[in-house]
């Protein structure tokens, strides 16, 4: 073979090697490319999986803290462990003295009163921070909401509050004697029911040269007028 011939064989040769390193090259990136397009479609996949376990987790963590400070909040206001008696409407009975406490001595008056008829009366379904932490006037306004939040209708069929406003007052003629001016405003209140709802009201006052004692003379003839009293009725 002439050199001539050889120096073109061989550059023939060069060109081939070139031309097929270059494919080979070309190759090997789009297989490259490829994988990693699918690498970063199942990191994706998996971002998103993940992610969503997440939410789930997270909205699973905040219903399960919802229903626990539900039940805190129930809790804290009424007597979880309350049983109805079947057949029988139950009315809880509540009394709230003028400064936001609960007043045990109306409370019994209450339950005495109504003693005789064909309800069961829960005087301490409530806790007493039902008055002190101002629920009591929400019930007492008729708030629907609180009924629901605090799940009445699984316990009572209807309410009983009584709600004591008192004013005093002295006459400088009297050696200043205070007169303590005391009215009761009872309400009955249906739990989830369209049963109308019904209300008293007593009024009593009472003398003293301490308030205390004022006061406490007007509530023990609220107490009397109670325990005399014919008109009212549980329907």
């Amino acid at each position: 073979m002439r050199p001539r011939n050889v120096i073109i064989f061989i550059c023939g040769l060069g060109m081939i090697a070139i031309i097929e390193n270059s494919s080979f090259d070309q190759m090997s990136q789009r297989h490259a490319q490829m994988v990693a397009a699918r690498n970063a479609q199942e990191q994706e996949q998996a971002n998103v999986h993940a992610q969503q376990e997440q939410r789930e987790a997270a909205a699973q963590k905040a219903a399960q803290d919802a229903a626990e400070a539900h039940a805190r909040f129930v809790a804290q206001y009424s007597d979880t462990d309350f049983v109805r008696k079947t057949g029988v409407k139950t009315i809880a009975v509540v009394a709230a003295s003028e400064n936001g406490t609960w007043n045990n001595a109306l409370n019994a008056a209450l339950v005495s009163r109504f003693k005789n008829e064909p309800v069961q009366l829960a005087s301490s379904f409530f806790k007493p921070a039902f008055v002190s932490d101002g629920l009591f006037n929400d019930a007492f306004a008729g708030s629907s909401d609180l009924f629901n939040r605090l799940e009445l209708q699984k316990s009572l069929d209807e309410l009983l509050l009584a709600r004591e406003k008192v004013q005093y007052s002295s006459d400088p003629s009297l050696d200043n004697v205070l007169t303590a001016s005391m009215q009761l405003d009872i309400e009955t209140l249906p739990i989830g029911s369209q049963a109308g709802s019904q209300t008293w009201t007593f009024t009593a006052s009472g003398a003293g040269f301490k308030q205390a004692d004022a006061r406490q003379q007007a509530e023990e003839r609220l107490i009397k007028q109670i325990l005399a009293d014919t008109n009212m009725a549980l329907h």
